[in-house]
């Protein structure tokens, strides 16, 4: 008897340790952790572009100030403020009227002595006339053929003209004032093609040359590039700065920049074929960055070094491949071998970013 009740002890002992090994498995183990949703896109290969950022000061190709040449009261003012002239357009007349006059003073006076040298050197070699007089007349003629040709000059100078192509500031001068010799009356501005000067540290010079491509924008134009090639480079570095003047040619065609406006100025030095992916693709930690993508719905993590920028995109210069899909939204908390289910979304990516995405390779 005791037994049988020994024996059904050790059975009930072993049936509760097997019911608490059952029941303790089921409640430690874990529930299957559902995917997270992401969405990925390509690796792409770009053109990226190694550009050294300046700022520059806007002048114009030709640019004088207009002064009158002879004394004289404004007698008429043919042109507008800001106006666009050609080259020879008349801006400005002066009261010639004692200028005409004495014009037709010395032509007459050229006339006479024009004929009577003529008239004297018909008669050289006789005993009417010297051949010492003779000379004497050509000098008074070629006298007042030089006063004519000078009180001609006067004469024109008292209409001021555009000397070329260009766009005339604010007039200084109303018609009846009387002015003096250097009076200014206003500027004149070539801005059709802009000059650019602006300053580059001496270490770029391997890499600075005319030709160079050179991006312009303004802060009065927002979003809006103005191109153009260096020209010219200065002959020496300056000493106190240790940089280099440089001079670009821009175009103006819209003549929306204006000579003295502060610019900022993007040379391209050099261009390279580049793989990119977004900047929100990448994660960093400490001196170490890292990508994720994905292989058969799993995330895998990936170290990547990073080279330059562009557009929203960053170049991965080693780690990943042409093509390769990298997470972008949802890889705040993931861990690489987690499970991912993979969802299309367009506003995954900024315009800016899809922009590049749609550019041809």
């Amino acid at each position: 008897m005791l037994r049988v009740i020994a024996g059904l002890a050790v059975v009930a002992v072993v049936a509760s340790a097997g019911w608490w090994w059952l029941s303790d498995g089921e409640t430690t183990a874990a529930p299957e952790r559902p995917p997270t949703t992401v969405n990925v896109v390509p690796a792409i290969s770009r053109s990226l572009s190694d550009n050294l950022e300046v700022v520059g000061t806007a002048r114009a190709t030709r640019a004088i100030v207009l002064l009158t040449q002879v004394n004289g009261r404004v007698d008429k003012i043919h042109f507008q403020e800001s106006q666009a002239v050609k080259a020879g357009d008349l801006l400005v007349t002066l009261d010639d009227r004692a200028a005409r006059a004495e014009t037709d003073r010395t032509r007459a006076d050229y006339q006479r002595a024009l004929s009577d040298y003529q008239r004297a050197s018909r008669l050289v070699g006789g005993s009417a006339i010297s051949e010492a007089e003779v000379a004497n007349l050509k000098t008074t003629m070629e006298s007042a053929r030089a006063t004519m040709e000078a009180s001609r000059v006067a004469l024109e100078d008292h209409s001021l003209r555009a000397p070329f192509d260009g766009v005339v500031g604010l007039r200084q001068v109303d018609e009846g004032a009387f002015l003096q010799v250097g009076a200014p009356i206003t500027t004149l501005d070539s801005v059709r093609n802009l000059e650019v000067n602006f300053q580059v540290p001496e270490r770029y010079l391997a890499e600075i040359h005319p030709g160079l491509t050179v991006e312009v924008s303004s802060d009065a134009y927002p979003g809006k590039v103005f191109r153009g090639k260096i020209a010219m480079l200065d002959s020496r570095v300056e000493a106190a700065s240790r940089s280099l003047t440089v001079k670009a040619l821009l175009d103006n065609t819209e003549s929306l920049l204006r000579p003295g406006q502060f610019l900022q100025v993007s040379v391209l030095l050099a261009e390279h074929p580049a793989l990119l992916v977004p900047e929100q693709a990448v994660i960093s930690q400490g001196a170490q960055s890292y990508v994720f993508t994905v292989n058969d719905d799993i995330a895998e993590r990936l170290p990547v070094s990073l080279g330059g920028r562009r557009d929203g995109w960053v170049e991965v210069t080693a780690g990943l491949d042409r093509g390769q899909p990298v997470i972008v939204n949802g890889h705040s908390r993931l861990g690489s071998g987690a499970p991912v289910k993979v969802v299309e979304d367009e506003g995954a990516l900024m315009p800016s970013q899809r922009s590049l995405l749609e550019e041809p390779a």
